[in-house]
């Protein structure tokens, strides 16, 4: 809690269920992009519990949210002290877990087992998803091309999440961090729209300084592509959770590298910008600004795109056409994964 809520943030201290300093009193820095002093919520304290719990059913209760973020949790300095004893060296990993564990014992015990709670802190604690959550946020990437932060991070993040058993990646489309780079491009933001389409969520988020990217603030070509994606995601949406819901008992997560499904193949081990959706698709998002082809390198088997008509034996690699309005996925030639489930 930062000082820019100071009534939450009086109510806190007053309450004594913030963390603590050595000495015993409220331990208070200052958070950034707030530059605002902050207070951490004691979620080992009875009271604390209490007191979000109130919180939450202000939120879910009186308001009616069926979904919200549960941002940070991953905050927790060395020198804090908690009310079971915990340092910030104890708890660094756990708080984040006992923050989503709070939340989620919350809605059971309202019955809104559905309300959709979207995290960034936590770690895998069960396959699905990390401890307690819906899906998790990646953190904040910028709206550029790059590898390191931009649209080209998002595959390598999202695999490696998924077979340490976080299936629920959930990128914001367009990117967020835009105060050191321009927002989101009408290019970025359709080939960022079609990089999510077959990833178990489809979303926007507003950027840090630009607001709300939304499909229809750029012009009708991108509305169309968003609609396109949109329908491609919501039909491929039986699937991913078949997929997800085996996964929960085998650890295999919908969203695989290739080398998880080709483990003998040494070239798809070395592909980082595409995946498999389940065992039958491929997925090959065009990362590259200017691209309108995209060479895809295919495993071994017969694979065939549903919309473009392409048929290629692997294994090998391809070059396919993806103008601005195509994402290149493929199945295995003779298969119709959405219309069935694993």
């Amino acid at each position: 809690l930062v000082t820019e809520e100071p009534g939450l943030f009086d109510e806190v201290l007053a309450r004594g269920i913030v963390a603590r300093t050595a000495a015993g009193e409220p331990f208070q820095w200052l958070a950034v992009p707030a530059f605002a002093t902050a207070a951490l919520l004691d979620f080992t304290n009875p009271d604390g519990l209490d007191w979000w719990r109130e919180q939450l059913h202000a939120m879910v209760v009186e308001l009616g949210a069926d979904g919200f973020m549960q941002d940070f949790g991953e905050g927790i300095l060395d020198t804090m002290h908690f009310a079971d004893g915990s340092t910030g060296v104890d708890l660094h990993n756990r708080y984040a877990v006992e923050m989503h564990r709070a939340t989620r014992e919350y809605l059971e015990a309202i019955g809104r087992e559905d309300v959709f709670v979207l995290t960034r802190g936590g770690f895998s604690g069960r396959p699905g998803a990390a401890a307690y959550e819906s899906a998790n946020f990646p953190g904040d990437e910028s709206p550029d091309w790059t590898p390191a932060s931009g649209i080209r991070s998002l595959a390598p993040d999202m695999l490696n999440r998924a077979v340490g058993g976080a299936f629920g990646f959930a990128t914001d489309i367009g990117g967020y961090l835009d105060f050191l780079v321009p927002p989101a491009g009408k290019e970025l933001f359709i080939r960022w729209a079609q990089w999510s389409a077959l990833t178990p969520f489809y979303r926007v988020h507003n950027s840090s300084t630009g607001g709300t990217r939304m499909p229809w603030d750029f012009d009708e070509e991108t509305y169309d592509v968003w609609l396109a994606m949109a329908a491609l995601h919501d039909r491929a949406l039986p699937y991913i959770r078949a997929l997800w819901t085996e996964g929960l008992s085998t650890g295999v997560p919908p969203t695989r590298p290739l080398w998880l499904e080709f483990p003998d193949d040494p070239v798809a081990a070395a592909q980082d910008q595409q995946w498999m959706l389940g065992p039958d698709v491929l997925v090959a998002p065009v990362v590259d600004e200017g691209a309108t082809t995209r060479d895809v390198y295919f495993p071994e088997g017969c694979w065939e795109s549903p919309e473009g008509g392409e048929r290629v034996d692997g294994p090998g690699i391809a070059t396919i056409d993806a103008p601005l309005d195509r994402l290149p996925w493929f199945a295995r030639c003779g298969s119709d994964p959405f219309a069935r489930v694993p």
